[in-house]
């Protein structure tokens, strides 16, 4: 009698310890295609367990590697984190859903220049919701750029674009995001020309200016800069504003700056596919996402100004207050945000910067035809 009593406790036990695995496995599982580290993780984890769900987590560097990733046919995501100049192009191709905005009430509390900045790109039905957003722009180290003699251009494009400048500078290391985009548009910026120009004989002229730019630099990559700056090996580089500044506490003597020529706003945007197979518990962490204490902590962590005016309030004042993560208005005006363009202007781009890439240097290692 005992034994069978301590057989059916066995029994017990090992099903109270074995049930929430099971649970787990029976959840519904949400895909996500986002850019590396740009939620929370404990935000997800939150909305794991007081959903009953389950996150599958897939991220991405580049545009290029969220190109390779969305496009292949093996693949299939319900929720996705497009820059917001690639929405209409991914409508258009019916990759993207229409959104229904009464699912997501957070809506109206987005910040007003962002939506109506917004719905200047997203032509016809909404087909995606900002997410968060951030500028590309310079990361420096002071001291040893004021060494070199160099003080005066540290939030300046001429640090990439003067070739007397950018050699100087280049005696401690430049490092480049790589992003054609983001690169493209400072070099436009520089010359006094809008970042979203199609006239071919000023983007010609920023191709050239870029080609010479990348004798002098150090190497382009996505992340590796970041590091590099804190640790000594260079003394410029350029990068999203979240990116930079979430390294930048832990090392003295770094900067961030909008260059004062003008920069590019990064928008990134939250769709779902038209094959997605959980639309409804991807309108549901696009909810979450859009709630105010919810934005707020990715706003802290990501280093970047939330889109929802209603986040503000659960935001420490000393990140408010600073310009580098939420830029004053009268810095706003020398910003724009990316644009899409039409898929020729999009080639001739492209071959401009595989021209630049691979003249006299060993970087050609770029897919000849861009993926959108």
């Amino acid at each position: 009698m005992k034994q069978t009593g301590f057989r059916a406790f066995c029994t017990l036990f090992l099903a109270l310890l074995l049930a929430p695995l099971s649970h787990a496995a029976d959840a519904p599982v949400l895909r996500i295609l986002n850019w590396a580290g740009f939620v929370e993780p404990d935000v997800i984890s939150d909305f794991e367990k007081t959903q009953n769900v389950r996150i599958e987590y897939v991220s991405f560097t580049n545009v290029d590697e969220f190109a390779t990733q969305l496009f292949d046919q093996r693949n299939q995501f319900d929720l996705i984190f497009p820059p917001t100049r690639m929405v209409n192009i991914l409508s258009a191709n019916g990759y993207l859903s229409n959104i229904d905005s009464d699912r997501l009430p957070e809506k109206q509390d987005i910040r007003a220049n962002i939506i109506n900045n917004y719905y200047q790109q997203d032509d016809g039905a909404p087909n995606a919701v900002p997410y968060m957003w951030g500028t590309t722009g310079l990361g420096v180290n002071t001291r040893r750029l004021k060494d070199l003699g160099l003080q005066e251009y540290q939030n300046s494009w001429a640090l990439l674009f003067d070739p007397a400048v950018r050699k100087k500078a280049a005696q401690c290391g430049i490092g480049l995001l790589n992003e054609r985009d983001e690169l493209f548009a400072a070099a436009l910026l520089y010359l006094g020309y809008s970042a979203n120009t199609l006239n071919h004989k000023q983007l010609d002229e920023a191709g050239n200016l870029l080609k010479d730019a990348l004798q002098d630099i150090s190497y382009l990559h996505t992340a590796q800069f970041r590091k590099d700056l804190v640790d000594g090996k260079l003394c410029v580089a350029v990068g999203y504003s979240g990116d930079l500044l979430s390294e930048f506490a832990r090392a003295h003597d770094l900067a961030y700056y909008v260059p004062k020529e003008g920069a590019a706003i990064r928008m990134v945007a939250m769709g779902i596919p038209s094959n997605s197979k959980q639309s409804d518990l991807a309108y549901r962490f696009m909810e979450y996402l859009m709630r105010p204490e919810v934005a707020a902590r990715n706003s802290v962590w990501l280093h970047s100004p939330s889109v929802m005016a209603s986040a503000e309030k659960f935001v420490s004042p000393e990140i408010l207050a600073n310009p580098a993560i939420y830029p004053e208005v009268s810095m706003l005006r020398q910003m724009e945000t990316l644009s899409p363009r039409d898929r020729k202007t999009n080639r001739y781009v492209h071959r401009l910067w595989v021209d630049a890439l691979c003249t006299g240097r060993s970087w050609c290692a770029v897919p000849m035809v861009s993926e959108y």
